[in-house]
């Protein structure tokens, strides 16, 4: 590995100060001694999060901090549940696979890995990906997926085994996508013993589920729709957590603990914002590490803590990796060229074109009756953001909702020819066909009507290309319906943030 190796030989916080705690959890309320060694062990978690996390701003890559770092005081919780009985499956499973941290964190707690292997966290080649991947890094127990994977496999877990109570971490993100509503109801129809822990901060990647999405969308009023029983609780009040966990565990069947939280509490530059869904900066983490002086709860976590002057030089000491040489004489030994100041990413380049062709347009009022842009809180990632600073009389920020989101994209340059009838032919989807949208002697519609003769409508829609396989049937769907559909699935290539899914 690239890095000075005499810095990255040992983890610079001491992850054996982590206690093992037992809790009952028939037992609501929590003796001071039990409150004071929780408080210790989240707050070790944090820290451990934020240390590695950082490492992975260091050498350029992403590394989501925030949603691993809110989750730590319930986490805390099921282990130590976990350790009072064994009617509680094991596994703490994670809807929000971008949380991967904890699950690289408690494998280096378990021991799988020494745990100065967690400052590679997010570097090529280092088997320690952006999502967990079952059978690839130790001690890792389950594959995420993308969000809305999750709850459905779970539902599978808890009927191979029906005595025991699963639990799964949740996020007012994953909570948006459709699968989660179909688990959700075979859950409620089972009467599953599963219980769901939501992390709701209100941020996603790209902006505030209560604002893209109209102030409507409520993660304890959409499950309890479901059948789902829901408790609430503030997720910083250690004591309201518990309680709270508690009294999921009081019942048998599904439920869920919603926990309002700020994403990110305490740390620097970040706290609240969308921001903290990705990597932490290093100069954040800096700022949060040296603010974290040991006090009376946490003293003897931290007996020597590291010095802003040590996680500087750690830091420093970081940078983008170089692929190994290939072992194959017939492997490809070109290094990728990759973007720079005078090369743009693909996916930039994509949202300037879609600029470019909306400048040619006369008018805002003739773009929004031609052109819809929908976005799936991925604005930033797959190029789409320039279309909404530049045209947002077009653009629609939707949520995470891909199915959904392409299908409405369709329907808006829906022509009403099928396949194989004039004006589609062999051209497909979007081959720039004419349609007469206006008959001779009408006037011209209204907004979101009939426009000019001879005008063609066409939706945008863009995604991840890992997600493609999450829209077949909708793309499906768009072609047999003819519509007007210009779909962009960005990151299609390798770079160090996926290759590791590329070398198994």
């Amino acid at each position: 590995m690239s890095s000075t190796p005499s810095l990255l030989d040992t983890f610079p916080i001491d992850l054996t100060k982590f206690k093992k705690i037992t809790l009952d959890p028939t037992n609501p309320t929590l003796t001071a001694s039990q409150t004071s060694d929780l408080k210790a062990n989240i707050q070790l978690f944090r820290d451990a999060i934020v240390c590695f996390t950082a490492t992975a701003a260091a050498r350029g890559v992403s590394g989501h901090a925030g949603g691993a770092y809110d989750t730590a005081p319930e986490v805390c919780m099921l282990l130590a549940i976990f350790n009072h009985s064994e009617k509680f499956y094991p596994v703490i499973f994670d809807e929000a696979g971008h949380r991967v941290a904890t699950q690289y964190l408690l494998a280096a707690l378990e021991g799988f890995f020494p745990s100065s292997h967690l400052l590679h966290y997010r570097e090529a080649y280092s088997k320690l990906p952006g999502h967990p991947e079952l059978g690839l890094t130790p001690g890792i127990k389950f594959s995420s997926g993308r969000l809305g994977h999750m709850w459905p496999l779970v539902n599978g877990i808890a009927l191979a085994h029906r005595t025991r109570t699963l639990f799964l971490l949740g996020s007012d993100g994953s909570q948006q996508e459709g699968n989660t509503a179909e688990a959700a109801r075979f859950a409620v129809a089972q009467g599953l013993d599963v219980k769901l822990i939501v992390d709701d901060n209100d941020v996603t990647i790209s902006g505030h589920p209560s604002v893209y999405l109209g102030g409507t969308f409520d993660v304890g009023r959409t499950l309890e729709g479901h059948g789902v029983r829901v408790v609430r609780a503030q997720g910083e009040d250690v004591d309201a957590v518990w309680r709270g966990i508690c009294s999921l565990v009081s019942e048998n069947g599904p439920a869920a603990l919603v926990l309002k939280r700020i994403m990110a509490p305490g740390i620097p530059d970040i706290e609240g914002s969308t921001h903290a869904h990705d990597v932490i900066p290093v100069a954040s983490a800096l700022k949060y590490l040296s603010s974290c002086t040991p006090n009376a709860s946490t003293t003897s976590s931290f007996p020597t803590f590291p010095s802003h002057s040590t996680l500087s030089l750690l830091y420093s000491s970081i940078h983008p990796s170089t692929p190994p040489p290939s072992s194959s004489s017939s492997s490809p030994t070109a290094s990728p060229l990759g973007s720079t100041s005078t090369r743009g990413a693909n996916r930039i380049v994509f949202g300037e074109a879609v600029c470019s062709v909306l400048s040619t347009l006369a008018s805002e009022e003739e773009r929004k009756r031609r052109v819809l842009v929908v976005d799936s809180d991925l604005e930033g990632s797959t190029g789409l953001k320039s279309v909404r600073e530049g045209y947002p009389e077009v653009f629609v920020s939707s949520g995470i909702m891909e199915r959904g989101n392409l299908s409405a994209a369709a329907g808006f340059g829906f022509t009403g020819l099928g396949v194989g009838e004039e004006g589609v032919g062999d051209r497909g989807v979007g081959g720039g066909r004419e349609v007469v949208a206006k008959k001779d002697g009408e006037e011209g519609g209204e907004e979101g009507e009939e426009g000019e003769e001879g005008e063609v409508r066409t939706g945008v829609f863009s995604t991840f290309s890992a997600f493609l396989e999450m829209v077949l049937s909708e793309v499906t769907m768009a072609r047999l319906d003819g519509c007007n559909l210009l779909c962009h699935f960005s990151h299609s290539g390798v770079d160090e943030v996926c290759i590791e899914y590329f070398i198994q």
